[in-house]
């Protein structure tokens, strides 16, 4: 459902975006219009760098100096975290340039900015049921209901059955590409914006995730056909 991360250079091409997780682990996609401000990747949450978010940053490394310096943290520790954040701040440096930094980190109100939190998968979720079949998955009434209440509109723009209701696959969940859009819907979750690519998933804590439709081409993925000899 989401790219796989990368580490961020400051040689990235200028139209990329980088998305950073408060550990600061990083990926760059030059397809942000794909992506919600904030995106989970299996236990990780990232979200788009700008000039607030980087002055949050700034704030933290601030604190792990002061505790590198009072040995709360390892020195190792710290030097590791300092060159993730060096790399960080050359990309904003680069792309926000230093007046909209410092003007971020001036008027940066800690108490008030909430950055980006992962949401914990359930440990009471059932995936699969108690039976041979191992490949279907158990789905909720209400993760169905999500579904019903957009399906029209999804059928319209080319989404089949299949991708949003199917819930049994050839490999087990959540491997392969069989199992539709209802088997990734949990407790909690909103459905947002609907498009012939993709689908929104707004988790509790109003993470975004998106759903992606295998039946199209997507902005960074484009099918090749043998031609007949």
């Amino acid at each position: 459902m989401s790219p796989q991360p990368a580490v961020a250079t400051s040689s990235a091409p200028a139209h990329s975006h980088l998305f950073v997780s408060t550990a600061l682990d990083t990926w760059i996609t030059e397809q942000a219009a794909a992506f919600a401000r904030d995106v989970q990747i299996d236990d990780t949450a990232y979200r788009r760098l700008d000039p607030e978010y980087y002055a949050w940053l700034r704030s933290r490394m601030l604190l792990a100096k002061k505790a590198a310096s009072t040995g709360q943290i390892g020195i190792d520790a710290f030097d590791e975290l300092r060159h993730r954040f060096n790399t960080i701040h050359q990309w904003a440096l680069d792309r926000f340039g230093e007046e909209a930094l410092i003007a971020a980190a001036r008027g940066f109100g800690h108490c008030e900015y909430h950055p980006p939190v992962a949401e914990p998968e359930p440990q009471n979720r059932a995936i699969v049921p108690a039976c041979p079949d191992r490949n279907t998955v158990v789905v909720s009434p209400g993760s169905a209901a999500l579904v019903d209440a957009i399906r029209d509109r999804a059928f319209a723009m080319g989404w089949t059955h299949e991708t949003l209701y199917q819930t049994r696959g050839s490999l087990r969940f959540p491997l392969g590409s069989d199992y539709g859009l209802v088997c990734y819907l949990k407790p909690g979750d909103r459905i947002g914006d609907v498009t012939m690519h993709s689908i929104e998933i707004i988790l509790p804590n109003n993470i975004r995730q998106r759903f992606y439709n295998p039946n199209v081409d997507q902005p960074w993925i484009r099918r090749v056909s043998r031609e007949k000899s």
